[in-house]
């Protein structure tokens, strides 16, 4: 009589009605490569052909390190066993040192003779295929498996038995070369993605430095056709009111309602985050904006304390309000200045290095009120500063698009590792 049949959640179509997976301990399907107990210190040979992999190197992609042989320290020549194309190597513990670490799979063959060093664990598969094998050490049932055999000890999160004892679910290997591939291909997509958004953010940085005047400069670099004036240079009190909120208790705070900002939500905000939102009542905000009125679209607020000198750009007129001491309130002139433009000022080069030089060092700094009115700005005339602060916005939305798209993918990879294998 047939056992209960192990199947994942989600299955290429081609194996839909074949066999169930068998269930095997890890240590029968693989080989282990011994791993020497050498510390960082070990003693050195210019002319060895050996290299080493310590575990840490496991956070810097091990794989690219072994297969290009850099950043590998030389070790001094021996009867070593060398690793292997095709080998998957792990370390026992995590950067932070508990857990398992990520996994490393050598897709190509070393370029050097490379040694398994310092609590790494290294295996040669022999009737399960490498990207099986990796993908698999990345899937919610080994972690949760890792973290239940641990020793416990502040350095090793698994031993090389309890690893060995793990009860790998296996399809047969065409299955297993089509999953690993899969999960392959998707790495890659994901890589892709990373690139671009790394890209789009290193644009943003350049043109943050070239299309705002450099220090004692009143022209940048870079500008749009037509725009030839110098900028005017001034402070930010000059340009516009800056002011804070009217008092708000925390115990007034609601569940539901008008938005109540606090530092913490633009430093969210900036970096695209969750973060659990407060509210006040509407009757309570009515009250509080006839004292110090209503923010509006094209407003700046940003963080005087903890993360200092964050900005958010309101971009609409629907209620908010915010804490005051907690966060700054420039109000933007729509004769002098584009809110675009004065969000974007906010993450200058210039006013990073000016706001550092101006708070105090110590266990948290301020950025007040009256500060934000002396802060320098150099400014053009408000069409220039439109034109660029559309250009920023435009290229902040491409950085969230991506970075969404980045997101996706890597929630549905970690969906997939959960559905694809037993």
């Amino acid at each position: 009589m047939e056992q209960t049949k192990l199947v994942p959640k989600r299955r290429f179509k081609e194996f839909q009605n074949a066999h169930g997976w068998e269930q095997r301990e890890l240590g029968k399907v693989v080989d282990l490569v011994k791993s020497y107990s050498l510390s960082r210190d070990v003693e050195t040979d210019e002319d060895s052909s050996f290299r080493y992999v310590h575990y840490g190197d496991i956070h810097k992609k091990v794989a690219d390190l072994i297969e290009s042989d850099e950043q590998l320290p030389m070790i001094k020549a021996g009867d070593y066993e060398s690793l292997q194309k095709g080998d998957v190597i792990v370390a026992d513990a995590s950067e932070d040192y508990t857990g398992i670490a990520e996994p490393a799979v050598l897709l190509n063959k070393p370029s050097a003779k490379v040694v398994a060093g310092l609590h790494t664990i290294a295996m040669r598969p022999k009737e399960i295929t490498p990207l099986f094998l990796y993908y698999l050490l990345h899937t919610d049932n080994f972690k949760s498996y890792g973290t239940r055999v641990g020793t416990g000890m502040k350095v090793f999160g698994i031993t090389t038995n309890n690893l060995f004892k793990y009860p790998a679910a296996l399809p047969v290997k065409e299955e297993q070369e089509e999953i690993g591939k899969f999960f392959y291909d998707l790495d890659n997509l994901i890589t892709l993605h990373q690139r671009k958004l790394d890209k789009t953010k290193a644009l943003k940085s350049a043109y943050l430095t070239v299309m705002f005047p450099a220090e004692g400069e009143r022209k940048p670099k870079r500008r749009f056709a037509g725009f030839t004036d110098s900028w005017e240079q001034c402070n930010l009190g000059d340009l516009m009111e800056i002011s804070s909120a009217s008092r708000v208790h925390k115990n007034e705070w609601t569940k539901s309602g008008v938005p109540f900002f606090r530092s913490s939500d633009v430093v969210s905000e900036f970096k695209g985050i969750e973060n659990n939102k407060a509210y006040i009542s509407q009757s309570l905000f009515e009250k509080l904006s006839i004292k110090s009125g209503r923010v509006k679209k094209g407003d700046v607020l940003v963080t005087g304390g903890g993360s200092i000198g964050i900005p958010y750009l309101v971009k609409n007129d629907n209620p908010l309000y915010f804490k005051d001491a907690d966060l700054i309130w420039l109000k933007s002139s729509e004769t002098t200045t584009n809110g675009n433009f004065l969000y974007t000022f906010f993450i200058t080069p210039f006013f990073r290095n000016y706001v550092k030089s101006i708070t105090h060092i110590g266990t948290i700094s301020h950025y007040t009120i009256e500060q934000a009115k002396v802060t320098p700005i150099r400014i053009p005339t408000k069409k220039e500063q439109t034109k660029i602060g559309s250009f920023f916005a435009n290229l902040d939305h491409l950085i969230t698009l991506r970075k969404r798209k980045l997101e996706k993918l890597q929630n549905l990879k970690k969906a997939y590792l959960n559905e694809m294998f037993v």
